[in-house]
């Protein structure tokens, strides 16, 4: 039976579905140089991030996704970074591949970071894994090609707040080598998120964040997470992706190493089919800048 419900779901999932091309991220905030090139060199000199992501991990050739960011703080007020991600999804490979560059504008009591991206997507596509392949179908040509672009960010951060703002790709550009029977296209994708830190008593702090994702032709998605922390050192907490999935998230936190991984389920049409995702992230600060919310103790009486 749970055969029979994962095929039905498959067979009608293109009627009611909408298209996927960039990974969802749980853990977003551990990661921001992927989506964020303001967020370079906004935790500390030499910050090395990881994150992997395993997309309805039951399923042969889900998509997966493995994700790297480097960023640092340089002099007069510059950031520097890098950021690669390879996705992968049935018989499609992308690779992105961005430098990061950000400003840092000082004012009294918060920093705003502005920043650019630039690199490209090395696309590819082989048909040959699909069970109706045939050569002399235009449509099912094998694809490869890079495709240049930019992207642009801007990053507030306060003692207890963050807001971000970012379009990791300005333009539209053709995964196609000029083959009219073949139409797609990676969309411009914008992001605006922000959160606070807000400290309950000693050594506890509530951290609300919200991000919202858009793209044209598909209606917005929004994350909402709520994460507990404990003297900085160990977090918990829940997230819900609207229309789309639920999620359980941790992080462990010791000296300049982040250690996390979020479990997530859907909550749409396909909860029957027991399609779970596994998403690990690890985040290394080597030096100083590590910003973490600062607990002030408390008063004597």
């Amino acid at each position: 039976m749970k055969r029979f419900l994962l095929l039905m779901g498959l067979a009608l999932m293109p009627l009611i579905a909408f298209g996927q091309q960039e990974s969802y991220y749980t853990m977003y905030r551990y990661n921001m140089n992927i989506i964020n090139p303001a967020y370079a060199g906004a935790l500390g000199k030499n910050v090395f991030a990881f994150t992997s992501r395993s997309q309805w991990s039951s399923m042969q050739d889900a998509p997966s996704t493995l994700a790297f960011s480097y960023s640092s703080e340089r002099e007069n007020n510059v950031g520097l970074g890098l950021s690669v991600v390879s996705d992968r999804v049935f018989i499609e490979q992308q690779t992105f591949a961005y430098v990061d560059f950000s400003y840092k504008l000082d004012m009294e009591s918060y920093q705003l970071y502005l920043g650019l991206k630039a690199g490209g997507n090395f696309y590819s596509a082989n048909p040959r894994g699909l069970s109706t392949y045939s050569s002399s179908d235009p449509t099912q040509q094998q694809l490869s090609r890079f495709n240049p672009n930019v992207g642009v960010g801007a990053f507030l951060k306060g003692e207890l707040f963050w807001a971000s703002f970012s379009i990791p790709r300005l333009f539209n550009v053709k995964r196609e080598n000029d083959n009219e029977a073949i139409t797609a296209k990676d969309r411009v994708h914008s992001y605006l998120g922000g959160g606070v830190d807000l400290p309950i008593r000693s050594g506890l702090v509530f951290k609300p964040s919200v991000m919202l994702r858009k793209v044209k032709g598909l209606p917005i998605t929004t994350d909402f997470t709520g994460m507990f922390s404990w003297q900085n050192q160990f977090d918990i907490g829940i997230s819900y992706r609207s229309s789309s999935a639920f999620s359980i998230l941790s992080v462990v936190s010791i000296g300049g190493f982040d250690i996390g991984y979020a479990y997530e389920t859907p909550t749409n049409s396909l909860s029957q089919l027991n399609l779970k995702t596994h998403e690990i992230v690890l985040r290394i600060n080597i030096g100083q800048g590590d910003q973490k919310t600062k607990i002030k103790p408390e008063s004597p009486d």
